[in-house]
C-alpha cells in the first residue's frame, strides 16, 4: 500500500470531523454551503459527468437529466413530498459514487509506477476532498448519520478493492451499465446541491454572507486546481488506462469550447445585462442607474452564460466526428471568465446558480442540513 492509497482513506474522515464544527459556528456553514456547491459543481462538469458520457453517450445526457428531474417529476405525478424522492435518487447517488471510488484506487496503483505518478495520485486526493464533503454534507441529511458513515466506509472499502483489482478495473469499469448508473447520480447531485434540502431564501443571511463568499471563493480555488491536476497528469504522459480518458478530454473540449464561443459570451453577458435594465427602467437611464442596475442585470445573466458554455461543450463531446476548435482566444476567454468569477464570489454561489432554477418549485422539506 503506498502513502497515496492511505491518504485517500485518511481524507474520508475529514467531512464528518469538518461537521462537527459547523454545529457551533454558523458562518462556517454558510461558507461551507459556498465550497461543497463549487466543488460539487466542479466534479460533476468535470468528472462524473464526462465519464458517464464517455461510457453511455447521448442516453446517458438523457439519463442525468431524469436524475436531475426527479424529484420534481415524482411530486408532481404522484403527489409525494420531494424529500421522500430525494432518499431514493441519493441512494442511488451513493451507491454510484461508492462504483466510482474504485476507479480512484486503480488510477493509484497505476499510476504508482509512473514517473509522474505524484501529479495523478495530487489530482485524485483534490477529488476524493471534494466527493467525502459532498457525501457527508448532502447525502447525510437524507441517509442519517449512520447512512453517511456506512457511505465513506464503503468509499473507503471500494477504493482499496479497486487498488487491489487494477489489473482489471478498466475491463469492468467500460461496461455502458456503469455509465448509466454514473449520469443518473451525477444528475441527482446537481438537484440536490443546486435545490436545498432545507427550505431557506437561496441569498445566505447577512451575517453569513462575508463567509459564503469566501466559501465559493475557495470553491473556485478548489475547482482551478482540479483543472490545474487535469493538465499536469495530461501534460506528463497519461496512463495506459480508459478509466480517465473521458475526464481528461473533456477538460480540454470545455476550454477549447470557451475560447471559440469567448467573444458571444462576453457580448451576451455584457449588452444582456445592459438591454435587462433598460427594459426594467425604460426612462430613467441616469449614468449610475445604468451602471447599478447593469451590474444588477450581469447577475442574472452571467449565470446563464456560464450553462450556455457547459452545454456547448457536453454537445461537442457527443458529438459523432471531431470538430477543429481554433488554439486562440486565450484573452477574451479569459476576460469573461475572470468577470463571472468576480460576480460569482461577490453575489456568493448560492444565489448566483438559483437564477438557473425554476421559480415555481417552492417545497417545504422535512429535513435540514443541522449537524
Amino acid at each position: 500500500m503506498d502513502y497515496a492509497l492511505i491518504l485517500s482513506v485518511l481524507v474520508l474522515l475529514a467531512a464528518p470531523l469538518l461537521a462537527r464544527a459547523v454545529t457551533r459556528m454558523p458562518a462556517l456553514k454558510g461558507g461551507l454551503d459556498g465550497f461543497v456547491l463549487m466543488t460539487v459543481l466542479g466534479l460533476i462538469t468535470l468528472t462524473l459527468l464526462p465519464e458517464a458520457l464517455e461510457h453511455a453517450g447521448l442516453l446517458g445526457l438523457m439519463i442525468a437529466i431524469l436524475g436531475f428531474s426527479l424529484p420534481w417529476i415524482a411530486e408532481f405525478v404522484f403527489h409525494k413530498p420531494e424529500q421522500s424522492t430525494h432518499r431514493i435518487v441519493m441512494l442511488v447517488a451513493a451507491l454510484a459514487l461508492v462504483v466510482h471510488a474504485t476507479s480512484d484506487g486503480a488510477i493509484l496503483a497505476l499510476a504508482k509506477n509512473s514517473p509522474q505518478g505524484d501529479f495523478v495520485a495530487g489530482g485524485v486526493l483534490l477529488h476524493r476532498i471534494g466527493v467525502a464533503i459532498a457525501v457527508w454534507w448532502l447525502l447525510r441529511p437524507v441517509l442519517t448519520t449512520t447512512g453517511g458513515i456506512a457511505v465513506l466506509a464503503a468509499l473507503g472499502a471500494m477504493t482499496v478493492i479497486g487498488y487491489l483489482m487494477a489489473i482489471f478495473a478498466s475491463d469492468w469499469w467500460g461496461v455502458p451499465l456503469i455509465g448509466y448508473w454514473q449520469a443518473f447520480a451525477a444528475g441527482s447531485l446537481l438537484h440536490v446541491i443546486l435545490h436545498p434540502l432545507e427550505h431557506h431564501s437561496t441569498a445566505p443571511k447577512p451575517e453569513t454572507m462575508r463567509a459564503h463568499r469566501v466559501g465559493t471563493a475557495l470553491g473556485i480555488l478548489f475547482v482551478t486546481a482540479l483543472i490545474y491536476a487535469h493538465y499536469l497528469y495530461h501534460v506528463a504522459g497519461p496512463l495506459d488506462t480508459t478509466l480517465v480518458h473521458g475526464a481528461y478530454h473533456a477538460v480540454d473540449t470545455i476550454a477549447a469550447v470557451g475560447r471559440f464561443i469567448a467573444p458571444g459570451l462576453l457580448l451576451i453577458l455584457v449588452a444582456g445585462g445592459i438591454l435587462l435594465q433598460l427594459y426594467k427602467q425604460p426612462h430613467d437611464t441616469g449614468v449610475r442607474t445604468l451602471v447599478v442596475g447593469g451590474y444588477h442585470g450581469l447577475q442574472k445573466i452571467a449565470p446563464w452564460t456560464v450553462a450556455l458554455w457547459i452545454a456547448a461543450a457536453f454537445v461537442v463531446e457527443l458529438l459523432p466526428f471531431d470538430v477543429k476548435l481554433p488554439s486562440g482566444g486565450y484573452v477574451l476567454f479569459s476576460l469573461w471568465l475572470a468577470c463571472v468569477c468576480a460576480i460569482l464570489i461577490h453575489t456568493g454561489a448560492r444565489k448566483f446558480f438559483s437564477v438557473l432554477l425554476p421559480t415555481v418549485h417552492i417545497h417545504h422539506h422535512g429535513h435540514s442540513h443541522s449537524h
